[in-house]
């Protein structure tokens, strides 16, 4: 049992939400739309088939109406969605409520998924959760949790309400992509993002990949998924220009406005100084006592007198009032003024309704909601849009954009707040819809997916001059895989590859030509379906580590960012880096070689720069900062990856071991430093890993980006990739050795 406990309140309702397990077979899919991307509902070739698993049923005892900050502090139910059947899913789900008389209408039943945000069933037309992808065999757990609304009458109170969880949606047979690749893999702090040309900003992507104005990724355009992760934040309320974001870690809210009765609101902008000031605001006033006073810097103070049935302007003793307009409570209303320092204009629901001279200034005070210029009186106001502009809005726009609704004029806007429920950065974004812009200031890193492929072997024994098919200049022939099939007839193991699975006979040149797994989406515990690799070198944010102070550098405190016109991170270690991706995020580790290698065969091919079988060579980055020009990416534009040629030389996790397979990492640097044998590559002495891209290269051709192997060794044990800016050979093949120095030329991703 849930209980959700007030103090003080002497009513009581029982609030029930009772939800039903759904299994759908290929007989019984009724709770399906009849309708996919193929335009066909033919399920005879895969099995249709989820099972939803419920934590306790839901009961909510003294239930009472609460705001959305409270609502959001119970205890979530869980519920648990498993695709046990054979096809890929994009669905919705719905709370299915019943209506009898009895029940409380859903008008006034809120709820939150997880970390979204908080909505009525009304609202959202039963959909709680949607476009949720689900492949075969994953499991999905949402958490639900359910309250009644502040607004919620009287006369629902005593009522009842249950519900059952369904889900709608198809069967995902193709997305906007048609090369077949996996669906990226997005974890819960990952946000989806499409370029948008025309104004040269990244936006939220559409993350089911179906609908073309947001599109996601498009392989076969050489358009690869790009992802953002969000730095973490204190929580605050947002100001639309992002200019006077306010700190904030709890406020009494309900659907996104702020509810002010005890408390005055902290706005701030002290920062400026109004000479002309328009003040727009959505507001629903709680009560018709006296005056409710709406904001004050201490130098003006707006407010509407109940008794008098007008609005009123204070500034500095001076008082000037509005024709009379009566109001009831608990409607919206938008209301504003606009003052130049010798006309006060009036406003409500777009309409002038009076204008009134006075001589003062607005002063540059903080401004506050909800109370008077003493603070001394705090009035019971709801608020959803404040807007602060310091010119003084026309009429005719006042008129057209601020009626019953809300629509945003950007010139001469200050700050703007339509959306007063306190979020982190993550949770700012991770509730933005399709379209929104992304800040490059907020973004922690950039990713890009590398999906599971086989490729066709152009020369598996490493032999010089040994090749089937011209892969350079016509490109490396990729063929990406379905979940985690090998449909590749070779394998390999211990450095030696064979054509049978038992790994009894060896491979010859005769091989050639034949279809290979590439060993990056291959861990000895699991196959992936893909991997996410930073969009970017690692860049720091320290104020130590710069060009000037390269001993601050020297650390595995700093936080890792992959942004755009970030300066690579240098002069550290491999040991420091290793240690400082996984402080930054547990789930991180170093690049191995395989799959530096694995990004590098994707981007030599018809999904690179190879389309049509006509290669284009990768430029070089001939700086350090990221991001330099789009034609040092992996596909020539955008969506690639980035500074794999030139910028700094890239450590890999590729280890060199003596011929009893003893490791040389330095004991002094990696001391105590916990690594998984899937965490790097290892290699002995006269040996090559196939899909490293190393002897594969035909290099006594001269071609391969005109890159040079310089394979590791005792001496030095580690593998650094890419080229450098300032050397010779900087394309995205080149591979050189070192040891775990810190150098002013290496850094990695």
């Amino acid at each position: 049992m849930i209980e959700f406990v007030e103090k003080h309140k002497n009513y009581m309702i029982a609030l029930a939400i009772l939800f039903v397990v759904v299994s759908l077979s290929e007989t019984t899919y009724s709770l399906f739309l009849k309708a996919d991307t193929t335009e066909e509902f033919n399920y005879n070739t895969g099995l249709v088939d989820l099972t939803f698993t419920e934590d306790k049923q839901i009961i909510l005892t003294s239930a009472f109406p609460t705001s959305d900050n409270d609502g959001i502090d119970t205890n979530p139910y869980s519920l648990t969605v498993k695709n046990t059947g054979t096809l890929t899913y994009l669905f919705d789900l719905k709370m299915l409520a019943n209506t009898p008389e009895t029940s409380i209408d859903y008008k006034y039943i809120k709820f939150r998924v997880d970390n979204g945000k908080p909505a009525t069933l009304f609202s959202t037309s039963n959909i709680i959760a949607s476009n949720i992808i689900i492949k075969p065999n994953e499991e999905i757990t949402f958490k639900i949790r359910t309250w009644l609304d502040l607004d919620t009458p009287n006369n629902e109170l005593g009522k009842n309400f249950t519900a059952r969880i369904v889900a709608t949606g198809k069967s995902i047979y193709r997305t906007l992509d048609s090369s077949g690749v996996n669906h990226p893999k997005l974890e819960s702090d990952m946000v989806p993002v499409y370029y948008d040309e025309s104004t040269s900003n990244w936006r939220v992507a559409d993350s089911s990949n179906m609908n073309a104005t947001y599109e996601w990724y498009n392989y076969s355009k050489q358009k690869w998924a790009n992802i953002v992760t969000i730095k973490s934040s204190d929580k605050y309320i947002y100001d639309i220009t992002r200019n006077n974001d306010i700190r904030v870690d709890t406020i009494k809210h309900n659907n996104g406005n702020i509810v002010i009765d005890e408390d005055a609101f902290e706005l701030g902008l002290s920062n400026q100084n109004f000479a002309k000031i328009t003040n727009i605001f959505r507001i629903k006033f709680n009560e018709n006592k006296n005056r409710s006073y709406i904001v004050t810097n201490g130098n003006i103070t707006y407010y509407y007198d109940h008794n008098n049935s007008n609005f009123g302007f204070i500034s500095n003793g001076q008082t000037v009032i509005s024709n009379t307009f009566n109001i009831d409570n608990n409607k919206w209303y938008v209301v504003g003024y606009s003052y130049d320092g010798t006309t006060v204009s009036f406003y409500v629901n777009g309409n002038k309704i009076s204008q009134s001279n006075m001589n003062s200034e607005v002063g540059n005070k903080s401004f506050k909601l909800g109370t008077n210029a003493s603070q001394d009186e705090n009035s019971k106001v709801t608020i959803g849009d404040v807007l602060f502009y310091n010119r003084i809005l026309k009429d005719s726009e006042i008129s057209n954009n601020y009626r019953t609704s809300i629509n945003v004029i950007s010139d001469g806007l200050i700050a703007g707040y339509r959306e007063f429920m306190p979020m982190t950065l993550q949770e700012y974004y991770l509730s933005r819809t399709m379209g929104e812009s992304i800040d490059n200031p907020d973004v922690l890193a950039f990713y890009v997916w590398i999906p599971r492929f086989k490729y066709k072997l152009w020369n598996v024994t490493g032999e010089m001059n040994i090749d089937s098919y011209d892969a350079y200049h016509k490109g490396i022939d990729i063929s990406f895989e379905k979940e985690t099939a090998s449909t590749g007839v070779i394998t390999c193991k211990d450095h030696e590859c064979f054509i049978d699975d038992l790994g009894v006979t060896k491979v010859t040149k005769n091989d050639n030509g034949k279809y290979y797994l590439h060993p990056a989406f291959k861990l000895s515990t699991k196959d992936l379906t893909g991997f996410w690799v930073s969009k970017y070198e690692i860049s720091t944010t320290g104020d130590g580590c710069n060009q000037t102070n390269t001993s601050g550098c020297q650390t595995s405190d700093l936080r890792v960012e992959s942004k755009p016109d970030n300066v690579a991170w240098r002069n550290n270690n491999l040991s420091n880096y290793y240690q400082a991706t996984i402080k930054s995020d547990s789930r991180s580790r170093i690049i191995k070689n395989t799959e530096w290698a694995a990004v590098a065969y994707l981007a030599h091919s018809q999904y690179g720069v190879c389309p049509n079988m006509t290669c284009t060579e990768i430029a070089a980055n001939d700086t350090y900062i990221s991001g330099h020009n789009v034609k040092d990416s992996t596909t020539g534009n955008i969506y690639g990856v980035f500074d794999m040629a030139g910028s700094a030389l890239e450590y890999t996790m590729g280890n060199y071991a003596d011929s009893n397979n003893n490791l040389n990492f330095d004991n002094t640097k990696f001391k105590d430093i916990a690594i998984s044998n899937d965490d790097y590559d290892l290699y002995t002495p006269n040996s090559f890993i196939l899909g490293d891209a190393t002897k594969e290269l035909t290099l006594s051709q001269g071609i391969w980006y005109q890159n040079t192997i310089n394979n590791a060794n005792d001496i030095n044990t580690w593998i650094v990739r890419g080229g450098n800016t300032t050397g010779t050979y900087k394309g995205i093949f080149s591979q050189s050795s070192t040891s775990d120095i810190n150098s002013e030329y290496i850094t990695t991703r």
